[in-house]
């Protein structure tokens, strides 16, 4: 019993148990901020309006993984490796002008594409398309300023920041629900606007070092990351697709009504998919760091750990599935119930797959977030454009889960092999 109780607290006084611990339970408190704040206006809007909302959502989610360029892997893998100032502020530096220059080009290009698309989606609301090609760069620039305070180990400021913007998209929607009825345009705008309060104060979260160069020259940045990039970007963007595109199917296919159900639900499931998010922050940049076969070999048998508290969480959720419907976002949603016990399958397999991509930031093999992107991305598009018209919802709902069942199996295969490979 002893000997148990010391192996407890030599694990409480690990370093990486305590950023993971710090970032996943801090990040879950944001979370949770977040979650009642679009609690508040799923209800308040209803299934319609919040069908609209979604569509909105989903598409600026998107438009931010196309706009990542794999920059976001470059970070967390080279920036974390850096060993002087100099060298993480070019990669810095180097991944924000990329992104920036990105945003730009979306927005151009979203400007001229928004009257195809709002068509395409027989949408009533197009002023939502346009904002969500013009808070592109506000998405971008949260997203990367979390990216650059991981990859140098601030979790406790990369929570901070988290919670910034949670609260404010909390206090907003208590706004307007003071206010009354609203539409979703300013419900949109405002929760979509909120990660714009940290970036105000970003420089004061960074170490005296931190200085940005948007106009220098990162051509050895460009040849070291090249790979990673490029391979990354297909897994990033076919990612904000696989976790997105089926509320735009819906919208295509049925109605508002159908993709505010689908909407709804899928936001409770988020809030899984950002814990799988937030652990995969702590461990990419942490196992970037690992280069002896018998560090991958501890960490290997830990991710099985993850695949089984995984299994767990899922079927203690499940009974409960109508019960957090009605209780969140309200009983106009209750139809949505079957729908999320297959959405909330699929989050809890996204939690149990990131050990094994995290094994990727060690690995010399760029290929597999390409590949792997690529494959869930045939399943999603593939699933929902043939289905989508013939099963409805049920179908979006299944294909999501067969994508990230396709993945995890693969990632545990190919891990496994370039485990192997290495130690050979």
């Amino acid at each position: 019993m002893k000997t148990v109780f010391s192996k407890i607290l030599a694990a409480k006084q690990s370093k990486g148990l305590y950023q993971t611990l710090l970032v996943v339970f801090g990040n879950a408190f944001s979370q949770g901020f977040s979650a009642i704040a679009l609690i508040l206006i799923t209800r308040q809007l209803g299934p319609v309006r919040f069908g609209e909302f979604s569509v909105g959502f989903a598409l600026l989610l998107i438009l931010n993984r196309l706009n990542d360029l794999g920059m976001t892997a470059v970070v967390q893998k080279y920036a974390a490796r850096g060993e002087e100032s100099a060298e993480i502020n070019r990669i810095f530096s180097y991944t924000l002008r990329a992104k920036l220059l990105g945003s730009l080009g979306i927005f151009v290009v979203g400007m001229v594409a928004s009257p195809f698309i709002i068509t395409l989606l027989h949408f009533q609301r197009p002023e939502i398309i346009y904002a969500a090609f013009a808070l592109n760069v506000v998405t971008v620039l949260y997203e990367h300023l979390q990216a650059m305070l991981q990859s140098i180990h601030r979790f406790g400021q990369s929570v901070v920041v988290n919670a910034t913007q949670a609260f404010t998209k909390f206090l907003g929607a208590g706004v307007l629900m003071f206010l009354g009825s609203v539409g979703s345009i300013p419900a949109y705008v405002w929760y979509m606007s909120a990660p714009l309060v940290p970036l105000l104060f970003a420089k004061k979260l960074f170490p005296s070092w931190l200085k940005l160069d948007l106009k220098g020259n990162f051509s050895r940045e460009k040849i070291l990351s090249s790979s990673l990039a490029r391979h990354s970007a297909i897994a990033f963007v076919s990612a904000g697709i696989i976790e997105n595109i089926d509320i735009l199917f819906v919208q295509g296919y049925l109605s508002s009504y159908e993709t505010g159900l689908l909407g709804g639900v899928s936001r409770i499931a988020l809030l899984f998919n950002l814990a799988a998010y937030s652990l995969g922050t702590v461990l990419n940049p942490r196992v970037a760091k690992y280069r002896e076969a018998k560090h991958l070999k501890a960490f290997m048998k830990k991710s099985w750990l993850v695949v089984a508290a995984s299994a767990l969480g899922f079927l203690a959720f499940v009974p409960f599935s109508s019960l957090v419907v009605q209780y969140t976002i309200g009983p106009e949603y209750l139809q949505g119930s079957s729908i999320l016990v297959i959405l909330m399958a699929a989050a809890f397999v996204s939690i149990a797959v990131m050990p094994f991509i995290a094994l990727f930031f060690s690995f010399d093999h760029p290929w597999f977030f390409s590949v792997s992107g690529i494959m869930q991305l045939v399943i999603i598009l593939v699933g929902n454009a043939v289905f989508v018209p013939i099963y409805g919802l049920q179908a979006a709902a299944w294909t999501r889960l067969m994508a990230r069942l396709a993945f995890f199996v693969f990632s545990v295969a190919v891990g496994m092999w370039a485990y192997r490979k290495m130690k050979n």
